[in-house]
């Protein structure tokens, strides 16, 4: 008994002009994920500004970096946590000795202090309680104009010390620079777009330092992630525009791969230099990467190599 016909269905032309069609050759995404979009709303990030921020507010852009005149560089590191501050104050810092120059150290964070695991005399506040910080932080500015010392401040993660100075003298960029040292306000920031929330609330405030870094931290990238789309939101953002706009300088801070050798130098306590060098027991694969991030370090950061300590 032979299998019962299906009815013929009927084609219509259109339909027969598809199937006719030759089929294009064409690569398919298995995951997509929208891009986003120029002309997507813009989130508001930081606190109210007290006037509107514009992208041509302030001194008009400079083509080069900003001359420090001679006056020594005080760098506040800004930033959320796990940002890369204190990957950055390490590097700095060893770098700055093995040019037999030095510089003020001052751990703020009043829940971590990992830079004075790693150098001694850093400075610090006495007391974790974080009601205390600021008048500390203001006693540290005051030194540092008096004396006139170059210094890397590792600020911490949520630390309203400094927004509180600023509060108290919206001329405090102004002021450090009359007072012969050149304030360098770096941001941190990873590709959430809420990191921008220091920087919009800084500038909207008044503190606009002639010597400004943003500092894309590409470890905050997810692997696997193109650093320039996973970026895009925040370069496009208006309140990067503005700061870019008025001078500030951009730098993307290289990823110290595999993860696992970066928490390994952290674990151990570790100098760059040291890693680098053979100290505590990393193969070569190992040195050999942490020298590969050493360089890079060196290249992303050339712009600003005069503001360095």
């Amino acid at each position: 008994m032979g299998k019962p016909s299906m009815p013929e269905t009927p084609v219509t032309a259109d339909v027969a002009e598809i199937l006719s069609a030759p089929e294009k050759a064409s690569v398919r995404s298995l995951f997509r994920r929208g891009r986003e979009s120029a002309d997507e709303v813009e989130v508001r990030v930081g606190l109210p500004p007290m006037r509107t921020l514009a992208a041509t507010d302030g001194p008009t852009a400079r083509s080069r970096v900003a001359d420090l005149g001679g006056n020594p560089p005080v760098w506040l590191l800004i930033g959320p946590n796990y940002s890369g501050k204190t990957t950055f104050a390490r590097w700095a810092a060893e770098r700055m000795l093995a040019a037999k120059r030095s510089a003020l150290l001052a751990a703020l964070d009043p829940l971590n202090r990992t830079l004075t695991d790693f150098f001694e005399g850093v400075e610090q506040p006495a007391s974790a309680d974080p009601s205390l910080t600021p008048g500390w932080l203001r006693a540290l500015v005051e030194h540092l104009m008096r004396e006139r010392l170059p210094a890397i401040a590792d600020m911490g993660g949520g630390d309203t010390s400094l927004a509180r100075l600023i509060a108290d003298l919206p001329a405090l960029a102004q002021t450090m620079e009359e007072a012969g040292i050149a304030p360098v306000a770096s941001y941190f920031l990873g590709p959430r777009v809420d990191d921008l929330s220091s920087l919009a609330t800084f500038e909207a405030s008044g503190f606009r330092p002639r010597s400004t870094v943003l500092i894309l931290n590409t470890a905050r990238v997810d692997a696997g992630l193109d650093p320039g789309e996973a970026f895009a939101a925040i370069q496009r953002h208006s309140v990067f525009r503005a700061a870019v706009s008025r001078g500030a300088i951009m730098v993307e801070m290289p990823r110290l791969d595999p993860p696992e050798l970066a928490l390994e130098v952290e674990r151990k306590r570790l100098g760059f230099g040291a890693a680098r060098d053979g100290e505590g027991g990393l193969g070569p694969l190992d040195r050999a990467g942490v020298r590969a991030w050493m360089d890079r370090m060196e290249r992303a950061f050339a712009p600003v190599d005069s503001w360095l300590p």
